[in-house]
């Protein structure tokens, strides 16, 4: 069984891995000031409601987009499972080709996605992840990452309108059904739901027209996947969990040096 960690900025999302399925997942707001031990007794009072053995680990794999955090999950593992955690970073096997100018720069997390995407589903297809930005991914069908587009989250939008102004409340980013606002709440849930509707179709179809003459298919994942899941006709496929997933294949591709490194 592996421990799979997904650090974004917002939350951090965990998954037990086992007989090539993803088990069990949860997630919980990411927290810049717990320490390792805090984590641990979320992670240990999960498994125990789960009945998910923890004695049983075989393996960590994590990606993280938050640095700071890193040290800290690391020090979790060494800690209270006893072995030396493997992280998505340059030099690890992935199976994917990435065509930007510094290949480097690229988020674990998206790299992450990409690998599911090349594995689980028919390529060439583009992925949207749903988070604190609003993340583009575009894979060829010879499992190149061709390039990404990174534009505002949906809901750090939405809190930094509410912490700039004076008088506008803070809402929840939801379908409003009408796009004439008839009070406060009800206009800024359609100026952003729609307002991210449009931006989302658009780039969609930038996308596809630069990959052409490839038809990729559309993958939705994020925490926030859900509020555009059955809304948009462009979107193919929905997996919340795609990033924990891509980490599930990329520690079976590494496990040789993950073996030899943890000793």
């Amino acid at each position: 069984m592996i421990l799979l960690i997904d650090v974004g900025n917002s939350n951090i999302k965990f998954g037990f891995y086992e007989g090539r399925q993803l088990i069990s997942y949860f997630k919980m707001a990411t927290d810049r000031g717990k320490t390792g031990d805090e984590y641990f007794l979320f992670i240990d009072s999960f498994a125990r409601k789960e009945q998910v053995d923890l004695t049983k680990l075989a393996g960590v794999v994590i990606c993280s987009v938050v640095p700071t955090l890193d040290p800290i999950f690391s020090s979790l593992s060494l800690r209270y499972f006893n072995m030396k955690p493997l992280f998505v970073e340059s030099g690890i096997r992935t199976g994917l080709s990435i065509f930007t100018e510094n290949p480097k720069e690229v988020g674990a997390d998206i790299v992450a996605g990409a690998v599911a995407c090349v594995h689980l589903y028919t390529l060439p297809c583009i992925i949207v992840s749903f988070g604190t930005a609003t993340v583009f991914s575009g894979i060829s069908s010879k499992k190149e990452l061709l390039g990404v587009a990174i534009a505002p989250g949906i809901v750090s939008s939405a809190e930094a309108l509410f912490k700039n102004t004076s008088k506008l409340p803070r809402i929840d980013v939801k379908n409003p059904q009408t796009f004439l606002g008839k009070n406060t709440n009800h206009s800024l849930q359609a100026g952003f739901y729609y307002g991210f509707q449009g931006m989302i179709q658009h780039i969609i179809n930038g996308f596809k027209a630069e990959m052409a003459p490839e038809n990729p298919k559309v993958i939705i994942t994020g925490g926030l996947c859900s509020i555009y899941s059955g809304q948009l006709s462009v979107i193919d496929e929905v997996d919340p969990y795609l990033n924990l997933k891509g980490l599930a294949i990329i520690y079976e591709k590494n496990i040789d040096y993950w073996q030899h490194s943890s000793t």
